[in-house]
């Protein structure tokens, strides 16, 4: 099942939607399933109860009530439950909402501290045990100024990461997203593998070769080759998360030709579908 985050939780729960942020108290009952997700927008989570891993295209992360998860936008991922219950407290918010956050409290980054995984684990304490406590209790009553509460915790969350042991890491992260312009965020976060990545100039209202100049300097190679790229990480997480066999995931990775499938999965990872298959059974 395939989800794009945000839209599975507008039409499935009760999703509080503000300015540049929105805000769920996300619950599961159901027994363990793979769900594809694409995290369309930046999402911090404070799991209250349970567990679950999350697959990434080159790591799997597990995660539980004593963590808290920063996920960047624009990111593929194959969410597992490991337990019959699952809950926690969903922030996602937009790139202008911390850069926002780094001009109001004047932050200074050294770029030998990008952060530049796709997500970022931080241990919880007792600081944060209470500061979910207090979200929950806002999330169950209605105020009349329930939109600036929430946007003044999801401020004091971040300061008191600033303050705790994985501060340098969070400003790493911080600073990646800083430095990312609209150009490459509006792509990463609206790129699908069914899309033609060149429609993206018509959205710039710039030229083809205007775009494949600016996209060149941005990602550091050519549109195409980053597409291609993007289809074989899907491919790659779909391989070792599904059940679908070669040609099914050379379909729902956006490719039509199944050699040629093969051949570039090969040549990215030095080794063939089939034999991620082989070795996964």
């Amino acid at each position: 099942m395939k989800v794009v985050l945000t839209d599975f939780l507008e039409k499935n729960y009760s999703l509080n939607k503000l300015e540049n942020i929105s805000i769920c108290q996300y619950v599961q009952y159901e027994e363990q399933y793979k769900n594809e997700v694409f995290i369309s927008t930046n999402i911090l989570i404070f799991v209250i109860k349970g567990s679950k891993v999350l697959h990434f295209k080159d790591e799997k992360i597990v995660v539980n009530s004593q963590e808290i998860l920063f996920l960047k936008s624009g990111n593929y991922v194959m969410s597992e439950m490991l337990d019959d219950y699952y809950e926690a407290i969903l922030f996602m918010y937009n790139d202008n909402l911390l850069i926002d956050f780094i001009k109001k409290y004047d932050l200074s980054f050294s770029e030998k501290n990008l952060f530049k995984n796709n997500v970022l684990k931080i241990e919880k304490s007792t600081k944060f045990e209470i500061f979910q406590s207090s979200v929950l209790s806002y999330l169950k009553t209605t105020t009349l100024n329930q939109e600036s509460i929430i946007k003044l915790k999801l401020e004091e969350a971040f300061l008191n990461i600033l303050e705790s042991n994985s501060k340098d890491q969070f400003k790493g992260f911080l600073s990646s997203i800083y430095l990312n312009n609209s150009f490459k965020t509006k792509i990463e976060k609206e790129f699908d593998v069914d899309k033609n990545i060149l429609l993206f100039a018509k959205e710039f209202h710039i030229t083809d070769l205007a775009f494949r100049n600016k996209f060149k300097d941005t990602f550091g190679m050519r549109p195409k080759k980053w597409q291609n790229i993007k289809k074989l990480e899907k491919a790659k997480l779909l391989l070792e998360t599904t059940d679908y066999n070669v040609t099914q995931v050379c379909q729902q990775s956006g490719f039509d030709n199944i050699s040629w499938f093969i051949q570039a999965f090969k040549k990215e990872y030095n080794i063939t579908p089939k034999q991620i298959k082989n070795n996964k059974n």
